[in-house]
């Protein structure tokens, strides 16, 4: 599933990822659950930091 994304995602392509929302992906890169790089105004996520992000999340 994660290889078919590159080893640098955008905003956008986190949420389809995640399945998300922009607001709540924001919320989550915002608090620093979700840790993104910022490149001229835009956010930048890690592959690896989608993968920790997914393993910390609580299961139901």
């Amino acid at each position: 599933m994660l290889e078919d994304y590159p080893d640098l995602l955008t905003r956008r392509q986190a949420q389809e990822l995640l399945h998300m929302g922009k607001n709540r992906i924001l919320d989550h890169i915002q608090s620093g659950r979700l840790r993104a790089l910022v490149l001229d105004g835009r956010y930048l996520i890690k592959k690896e930091d989608i993968v920790d992000f997914i393993n910390r999340l609580p299961y139901r």
